[in-house]
Order: C-alpha cells, then sequence, then structure tokens
C-alpha cells in the first residue's frame, strides 16, 4: 500500500501513566509535564511529531488529565498542530490507549507516529515514516542497540523476531517511538486495558509485517526513575543532537543557566537540569540534582541525587529519638503509616537515625534521616549507585528525599560480620570483601577520573595528621591525661605518614571495619561508605584487617591480604607491598581509637568503651609485624596498662 498523501498520517503521545517510579516529583505534575532541561517532556515529545502529522497529534491523559489538557491547549498554537486528549477515566494501558484515543484523528487517518511520553531520542522519524511506508508494514519500531533492556531480536529481512527475550539477551531495545497501519488495532485482544505489545505479536503469529529499524550512535534515554531522570541531564550535555532541535536548545540554556549559578558561587557537579526563577545560595553544592522552576535553596549544604519540585526547601526537622519518616516516604512507597511498624536501630555516631518499617504484609526496608550539616552523609545514594557499578555488593537505594535528608534502603537484615562466629564462614566472607575492595581501588579508580562524584575530601598530611591529633586528643588527652607520651613515637610517624603520602590515590572506603559489613543471603554487602574519599589502597586493608571489633588471628590477617592482593593483580594492577599493610593499620587505628574515645566520653555513646583495650591490642600487633615502629609499640602497650587500670577503678 502507497501512501503518499500525508494528511493520512497523525500523530499520537502515550501520556496517562501515573509515573509512580518518578515519585514524589510526579506527586506535583503529570509525567507528561516533568521538566527536563527545563522543557515538559510534552512538549518536547510534541515538538518531534507536528511537523510529521498534518492530521493533528493526540495526547492520552488519566492521572492530573486537567494539567495535561491544559497543557496541551496551550501547546497545539505554539506548534501549528492540532492537539486532542484523549481522557482515560481509568489506565487502558497502550493498546486501549491507542485504540479509544483513536477515534479523535479523522478517519481518513491510516497511520499514526506514536512517541512515550517518558522517553528521549534523537533521531530521524523522517526516515522511520518512509521505511515503514516503502515497506507497507503493520508496524515499524525504532530500535536502540547496546543500551537497556535489550529484549528484542530482528530477523535477516528486519522483520521482529522476538520482542520478549530475557533481559540483556536481545540484540535491541525498543525505544518508545513507533509508526504503526491502523489495522494493527484489529489484532488487540478483546479487553478495555491491554498492550499494543499483545496486537505485535498477534500480528508476528499471523505473518504480518512488523518491523524494525536499528538506529545507531543516537542520544536515547527512558526517564521512568529519578536515576535515569536526573543522570539524563548530564548524558545530553555529552551528545550532539542532530535531529531533536527543541531539546538541543533546551539544553544549550542549561549550560548557560549552570554557568550563571557557578558565577555567584554555588558548586556544581554531576548531571544538573535548572528551571526559571530558581535561586540557590552561594556555597550551596548541588550534585546530580534537578531544580524545577521556582526553586530556592538557602541553605549552605550539599544536595545530591535530589529533584526539587518548586519552592522553598523547607529545613528539615532535627535527627534525633522524635525523628519520624517524611509523609513521602510512605505515599512514595505505597506504605499505609498507620499500619506500619517503625523499630529504631542502633544508635549512630555521625548524625544519622536508622529504622527499619515494616509493613503489614510483612515487607521490610530500612530508613535513615540524616544531618545535612555533615556533608558526607548527602552523598550515601551518589556512592552507592558508583559503587553498584563496579560490583561491590550494597543495599539498594529505594527511595532518596534529598530535601529533608532521608533514604530508604533495601533491608539487608540485622546480621554484621561481628556476628559471624564459625572462623571458617569468617574466612569465607573476608574472601568476598577483599575481592570486592580490590575491584573498588582498581575499576573505582580509573571510573572516578572519568566521573563526578561528591567524594570527601582525599587524603593529605592534613588528614593524616588529623586523624593522629584524634588519637592524641581523646585517648592520650581526655581519657588517659598523659599527652606527654606521645613525645617518643613523634619521628616514628612522621616516618610513616611520609611513607603513606607517597603512595597513589584510589578511592577508598575509608570505614572498612565488621561492623560495616553486612551478611545476607550468603553473600557480605558494604555500607556506611558515604566517607569515601581518595587515599592509600592499603588504608582499607588496615581497617578490615586490624579491626577492633573482630581481632583476627595473624594468619587470618595474612591470607586475607593474599587474597586481596592476588585479585588486584588479576585486574592488572601492581598491588602494595606487604609492609604498607602494617602501616596503614597502624595510622587506621590511631583514628579509630580517637574515634572510640570520642564517641564514649563526649558523646555518652558507653558501647564504645569496650573496644578501646582491643583496639590498642591491635595496634601493637601491627607495629610487632611491620618491625619498624618499635616506640608505636611502646606507646601502644603502655596505653594499654593504663586503660585497664582506669576501667578497674571505675574512671569515666
Amino acid at each position: 500500500m502507497e501512501c503518499s498523501d500525508h494528511s493520512r498520517i497523525g500523530g499520537f503521545i502515550l501520556a496517562a501513566g501515573e509515573g509512580r517510579r518518578l515519585r514524589p516529583a510526579t506527586f506535583v505534575k503529570p509525567k507528561a509535564l516533568v521538566p527536563f532541561c527545563g522543557t515538559s517532556l510534552l512538549e518536547l515529545a510534541l515538538s518531534r511529531l507536528a511537523g510529521l502529522a498534518p492530521a493533528g497529534v493526540v495526547v492520552n491523559a488519566c492521572y492530573l488529565a486537567d494539567q495535561v489538557a491544559a497543557a496541551a491547549e496551550e501547546l497545539g498554537p505554539r506548534y501549528r498542530c492540532s492537539v486532542k486528549v484523549s481522557r482515560e477515566e481509568h489506565l487502558l494501558n497502550t493498546g486501549g490507549g491507542l485504540r479509544a484515543g483513536l477515534r479523535l484523528l479523522p478517519a481518513s487517518v491510516q497511520h499514526v507516529v506514536v512517541h512515550n511520553v517518558d522517553v528521549l531520542l534523537d533521531a530521524d522519524f523522517e526516515r522511520l515514516l518512509e521505511f515503514h511506508l516503502q515497506n507497507r508494514a503493520l508496524a515499524t519500531l525504532l530500535l536502540v542497540p547496546g543500551m537497556g533492556p535489550r529484549t528484542v531480536d530482528l530477523a535477516f529481512d528486519q522483520r521482529i523476531k522476538d520482542l520478549r527475550r530475557p533481559r540483556g539477551a536481545g540484540t535491541y531495545t525498543y525505544s518508545g517511538v513507533h509508526v504503526f497501519d491502523r489495522a494493527v488495532l484489529d489484532y488487540l485482544p478483546d479487553l478495555e486495558a491491554c498492550s499494543v505489545v499483545d496486537a505485535w505479536e498477534a500480528a508476528m503469529a499471523a505473518e504480518r509485517p512488523i518491523l524494525g529499524l536499528p538506529v545507531e550512535g543516537v542520544f536515547w534515554v527512558d526517564l521512568g526513575t529519578p536515576r535515569s531522570y536526573i543522570g539524563a541531564h548530564a548524558e545530553v550535555a555529552d551528545c550532539g543532537l542532530r535531529h531533536h532541535a527543541l531539546l538541543r536548545r533546551a539544553q544549550e540554556t542549561q549550560a548557560r543557566r549552570r554557568a550563571a549559578l557557578e558565577q555567584v558561587g554555588v558548586r556544581c557537579s554531576g548531571a544538573l537540569g535548572i528551571g526559571v526563577n530558581v535561586r540557590v545560595a552561594p556555597g550551596v553544592h548541588l550534585h546530580n540534582a534537578v531544580l524545577w522552576d521556582g526553586t530556592e535553596l538557602t541553605r549552605r549544604v550539599l544536595y545530591a541525587d535530589t529533584v526539587f519540585t518548586g519552592g522553598r526547601a523547607a529545613t528539615p526537622p532535627p535527627v534525633d529519638e522524635k525523628r519520624r519518616p517524611d509523609p513521602r516516604v510512605y505515599s512514595c512507597l505505597d506504605i499505609d503509616p498507620e499500619t506500619c511498624r517503625f523499630e529504631p536501630l542502633r544508635k549512630q555516631g555521625s548524625g544519622r537515625r536508622y529504622a527499619r518499617l515494616t509493613a503489614s504484609d510483612g515487607t521490610s526496608r530500612v530508613w535513615c534521616a540524616y544531618n545535612h550539616e555533615r556533608q558526607e552523609n548527602a552523598g550515601f545514594a551518589a556512592i552507592a549507585d558508583f559503587l553498584d557499578r563496579l560490583g561491590v555488593r550494597v543495599p539498594g537505594v529505594e527511595l532518596h528525599l534529598g530535601d529533608v535528608g532521608e533514604v530508604v534502603l533495601s533491608d539487608l537484615g540485622g546480621r554484621d560480620l561481628l556476628h559471624v562466629t564459625d572462623p571458617e564462614r569468617i574466612e569465607y566472607f573476608l574472601r568476598q570483601v577483599v575481592v570486592q575492595i580490590a575491584r573498588l581501588h582498581v575499576l573505582g579508580d580509573r571510573a572516578v577520573r572519568l566521573e563526578e562524584f561528591p567524594l570527601q575530601r582525599g587524603f593529605t598530611k592534613g588528614l593524616y595528621d588529623w586523624e593522629r591529633d584524634y588519637f592524641r586528643t581523646h585517648i592520650l588527652g581526655e581519657l588517659l591525661h598523659r599527652p606527654e607520651l606521645w613525645a617518643p613515637v613523634a619521628a616514628e610517624y612522621r616516618r610513616l605518614r611520609t611513607r603513606l603520602l607517597s603512595q597513589p590515590l584510589v578511592p577508598i572506603h575509608r570505614d572498612l571495619q565488621g561492623a560495616n559489613i553486612m551478611i545476607a543471603a550468603d553473600q557480605a554487602y558494604l555500607i556506611d561508605f558515604q566517607g569515601m574519599r581518595l587515599g592509600c589502597a592499603a588504608y582499607d586493608l588496615g581497617a578490615l584487617l586490624y579491626d577492633p571489633y573482630m581481632r583476627h588471628p595473624i594468619d587470618r590477617r595474612r591470607r586475607a591480604w593474599r587474597t586481596y592482593t592476588r585479585a588486584v593483580a588479576e585486574l592488572g594492577v601492581t598491588p602494595p607491598a606487604d609492609d604498607l599493610l602494617y602501616t596503614a593499620g597502624i595510622q587506621r587505628l590511631f583514628q579509630a581509637l580517637g574515634a572510640y574515645g570520642k564517641l564514649w566520653r563526649t558523646d555518652g555513646l558507653k558501647w564504645y568503651r569496650q573496644f578501646v583495650a582491643p583496639g590498642l591490642d591491635m595496634l601493637a600487633a601491627a607495629g610487632r609485624e611491620s618491625g619498624e615502629f618499635p616506640a608505636i609499640v611502646e606507646l601502644a602497650e603502655t596505653c594499654r596498662v593504663l586503660v585497664d587500670e582506669a576501667l578497674a577503678s571505675s574512671q569515666p
């Protein structure tokens, strides 16, 4: 069939969905009106279809349909296009929605170009339409190779062979844009709500031509989740857009707005989307954030992995025992707050509060409220994503409300490595951990050079000295009242510090210890990684293997270290020398002991008191095993005697 009369071509924008995965942003706007680079998804789609569909464009709407209808009425004249809204009282899915909305196009329309509102695609739609008409297809799908779920396979003649391959097993991904002959709707099942995929598959079974047109090297993204929505603002900036003129202009505007923020002292990193009438105070750090029109940020803190939907960001309540989840937590996760059990977890010493949320159906998640004043807390979600992509096991981030400082994580249970008592099982999990840490050090080193992350300040002389002084202040000074004990150690410490400072800098966990290794389904997961920074790789191994919580015996430490060095070598990098393990272990123990002293004496967390003596034992062990730091060994042994005396006499 020929179709040279383009008046017989219409357009359709599938926009009825609620956008549940984009919550809480879609509590404010329907998915169709979510802005990307400051322009609504509806307008971005309509700008592509208006010139192709002389017969007009239909937009279906269900959730917040009045907002969609008002926007369509305003956009139609702007693009000199008839735009009609097909309202759905309840969702009809893609097939039911197309069938119902097609009635709003003239009866003469034979072919319809369809665009899912939540995808962005910089491809030649005219070529798609021409290919479809020339091949007399019943439907032609634009396909992208090597991206997305890849569930589609093509036959040699470009007929679709399979639409439902296992995720990652196919060659192509359906882009969310296709053209169909209205006769394809005859293959829809006799159901009010159904998928257009059902029609394609029924037509394929009847040997009707359902074709695929692959498009190579294009910008494509499915904006279904907050992560993909935010991240796409960085991806589009790296692309040379050839076909999507409106998106190209919107992105150019974004670059100017970002530069304007940076000029007034706003730190910008990662992906950024900026609307109009946005006010951000100098000193704010924005990382992977989208600011809708009218957003105002006045608190000089890090906001990361967050969508701001307009208005002034409120100051969140204090992170204390009275803190409860923001109401949006329950709404986003479809949890009834009246029946949800709230179970506080052990108090943390770093401006965070944890609780387990258990819904009425028994499903549980871990909720965390964090203090923005500790900048590292706000970077947790971004670093979790980074580690996950490296193949490091971490809890999944189900929701992040960066404006109020709350994150919801998958529940790994309550068993950490400290609760594993069988020596063989401890070694089994240690092997898992050190192999994952090798991936962080080697693969993470490569990745962090290519991406921006809200890492904490890297290890320098100043940070090593801060850790040293943490020990001197809280152990030698406030606990033992013997600051003069440091004098014989000073020269050895300078030598130790110089050795660490001479090592390459790689991303490190920075707080790798048994309490921060969760065990779930026989797998080891890392937590509390928000303090990640660039440092000496051996620091992580020193923290893990000389952990006062675990007190690993020397043979176990050596086996775990050998496993780590082999894993590093297998990844193509020369592993650290053995002496660095002892050196880094000593440095880490100065920090850990200082923390125990502060948490116990200053913060009133007496639970940490029990680890001071084991920490000193580990400090002495690291010094002895190195054979290079006798004064540090003597300091550790002397402090151990004094601590025992202090505890025995019930001194605070």
